[in-house]
């Protein structure tokens, strides 16, 4: 028995070995192998060779190097065998990580994979924008937003908007100022006296004693009326103006500070479905200049919503009208008389949100014009699409652009600012892809395009601190660096006021 089951052992141990043999390429060739046990032995299937095809021994050859064998051969960066990977510390195609293979690495801000300078990452693997601070204004405990940017005599800026300063207040106008960088310098809620059950500051303008201007709306005894107030330079008021046009909803929407006091552009409700622009001056201490109504031809819906200055000491205003299927641009002189009107259909709807003039004269509009509206009353199914105009001093349109979103969705324009090389730049607020909508807001995220005099885009830019938020006010300081101001949605519906200050990043004259 001894003997059986030794060489019961040496037999199986031979066949459970193969394994190991054939790695190391000694394999038994025979054509049968016996497992003995006690009693006899019966023959098994022969088992296959595995080196029927090719000698044992003998390595394939190929030609050239092979990417993936664990060895840096010609015209290979690296080569980790199993190791390569997409993301690994050498591609799978045998290359090092490398500006432009589209995968961000270690000292890159971004990679798209492609050599463009206009997109919103550049060939250098940089973003258009640097970020030198971001904060939070002071727009109270709860929902916030910032609606409105302007230059203040110290290099800093002001911001203006509205909140809630606790759990269950009303929201409120807020104002404060800050330093370049970034410090807040002081705050005040508006109006002090709390007459009003609610107010929001949409605008403000800084003169050149330092008083700052602001506009709104605030809620009357019945409906919304329009606000303007001139505060001392740390936003305490001088006065404030409010006016009850006659209609359920009156509001300041911007203004621009002239010689004589201020000059704002805003809406008035007449009847359920006539609204006009309204644009009215008031001096240094309040009373009224002068007042200017936009009705369109169709004389329904129309407004106002945005106002410049010119060198002659005129105003230009542009706004929506006809239901806001058309935009519309008219100058009036430095009395409220009109000069002219340019005006423009949309496809389906357009208005101009923000104007600019830059030094020889010619105007920037800057707008939204709604492609589809599949539910007219429902703005989250709205397909709308931002565009530029440059137009000269007598409302002719030298040339307009647009910047469609890559999806049918609401991509919206609320500011523009002048470039230092003579273009200008657009800021506003682009939905996010697959975010559940209600029927007034979208969840979106700030995105800004500056182009060239000649309306060719410079660059496109998502700022990264803004993953989700809006854009809505914009300036440029005498640093040329760019001031941007909205509100960040951490929480689905309850925005907080953002402000934050960029420098551009012209592209390397080589990439790497």
């Amino acid at each position: 028995m001894f003997r059986a089951l030794r060489r019961f052992y040496l037999v199986a141990g031979i066949h459970l070995g193969r394994g190991a043999y054939a790695r190391s390429r000694r394999l038994l060739t025979s054509s049968w192998t016996l497992v003995c046990v006690l009693g006899g032995c019966d023959p098994l299937p022969p088992l296959p060779s595995v080196c029927e095809e090719q000698p044992c021994g003998i390595r394939e050859t190929r030609e050239g190097p092979s990417c993936g064998n664990g060895l840096v051969e010609d015209g290979e960066d690296c080569d980790l065998g199993f190791g390569n990977g997409p993301e690994g510390a050498c591609r799978a195609d045998c290359r090092a990580p490398r500006c432009g293979d589209g995968l961000p690495d270690e000292g890159e801000r971004c990679d798209d994979g492609n050599r463009d300078d206009r997109d919103a990452c550049r060939s250098d693997c940089r973003r258009p924008l640097q970020s030198t601070w971001v904060r939070a204004p002071s727009g109270g405990d709860r929902a916030a937003i910032a609606l409105g940017l302007a230059l203040d005599r110290e290099g800093g800026a002001v911001v203006v908007g509205h909140g809630q300063p606790r759990a269950g207040a009303v929201p409120r106008a807020w104002v404060a100022g800050y330093s370049r960088d970034g410090e807040e310098r002081w705050a005040q809620w508006l109006p002090h006296d709390d007459v009003w059950s609610s107010a929001t500051a949409r605008a403000v303008a800084v003169d050149a004693a330092g008083d700052v201007w602001v506009t709104g709306d605030a809620v009357g005894e019945h409906d919304d009326d329009l606000w303007v107030a001139r505060c001392d330079p740390e936003g305490t008021p001088r006065w404030s103006w409010v006016q009850d046009f006659g209609g359920g909803r009156d509001r300041g929407v911007a203004l621009a500070l002239d010689e004589h006091g201020v000059v704002v552009a805003g809406e008035m409700l007449r009847e359920a479905h006539d609204r006009d622009g309204l644009v009215l001056a008031l001096d240094g201490e309040g009373e009224r200049r002068w007042t200017w109504r936009h009705d369109g031809p169709a004389g329904v819906l129309d407004d106002a919503r945005a106002v410049v200055i010119t060198a002659d000491g005129g105003a230009v205003v542009g706004g929506g009208e006809d239901d806001l299927t058309a935009w519309w641009v008219a100058k009036l002189d430095a009395s409220g008389n009109l000069v002219g009107v340019t005006r423009m259909r949309g496809q389906v709807g357009a208005w101009v949100s923000a104007l600019a003039v830059d030094a020889s004269g010619d105007l920037w509009a800057a707008g939204t014009e709604v492609l589809e509206a599949p539910r007219p009353t429902d703005a989250s199914t709205w397909h709308a699409q931002p565009w530029l105009a440059r137009l000269d001093a007598a409302g002719g349109v030298r040339w307009r652009v647009a910047a469609p979103p890559e999806r049918e969705a609401r991509r919206e324009a609320y500011a523009v600012v002048l470039d230092p090389e003579g273009g200008a730049t657009m800021v506003g607020t682009d939905p996010i892809e697959g975010a559940t909508c209600s029927r007034r807001y979208c969840p979106g995220r700030l995105w800004l395009a500056a182009y060239d005099r000649e309306g060719t885009r410079r660059y496109f830019a998502h700022p990264e601190e803004m993953g989700q938020g809006e854009g809505r006010a914009a300036l440029r300081d005498a640093e040329g660096l760019l001031w941007l101001a909205g509100a960040r949605r951490l929480v689905f519906f309850e925005p907080d006021a953002w402000l934050g200050r960029y420098r551009e990043l012209p592209p390397l004259e080589a990439g790497p």
